[in-house]
């Protein structure tokens, strides 16, 4: 499958294609039994960042595609559930662990997405950003 790059719109439909892609089952099932409930984004990436350039600083190279499964659970992730959320970021924590992150950056990474993630701050990028 071929995945969007920044800048690209994810439709619902191309969101069900990504998170059935990645296996996230809950939320293509979440996002065909209440199409309405969502709106169209605009993917970016590591949100804030130039993706290129701290994927090379932060020895993290996959961190795009990383950044598309974190924003796949933000977008469609549930109102106010904050355990989802937390999972989500840890999810994404491992991740960029995995990738070659070192344990001290990916604590710092962790503390932005947390803090600028939130909900209440109803950003591009705050969980659940994609609901109508």
């Amino acid at each position: 499958m071929k995945l969007p790059e920044i800048g690209d719109n994810i439709t619902v439909e191309r969101g069900i294609q990504l998170c059935e892609h990645f296996g996230y089952q809950h939320l293509a099932g979440r996002l065909k039994e209440n199409p309405d409930n969502y709106k169209d984004w605009i993917f970016d990436g590591a949100s804030m960042v130039p993706d290129k350039l701290f994927s090379k600083l932060l020895r993290i190279p996959n961190l795009t595609q990383i950044a598309l499964k974190h924003d796949l659970k933000y977008a469609y992730g549930e109102k106010g559930n904050e355990t989802e959320r937390l999972r989500a970021d840890l999810e994404f924590t491992l991740d960029i662990l995995n990738d070659g992150a070192s344990p001290a950056m990916a604590k710092l990474i962790l503390a932005v997405v947390d803090n600028g993630g939130a909900e209440k701050l109803s950003t591009s990028y705050s969980w659940a950003y994609a609901h109508i």
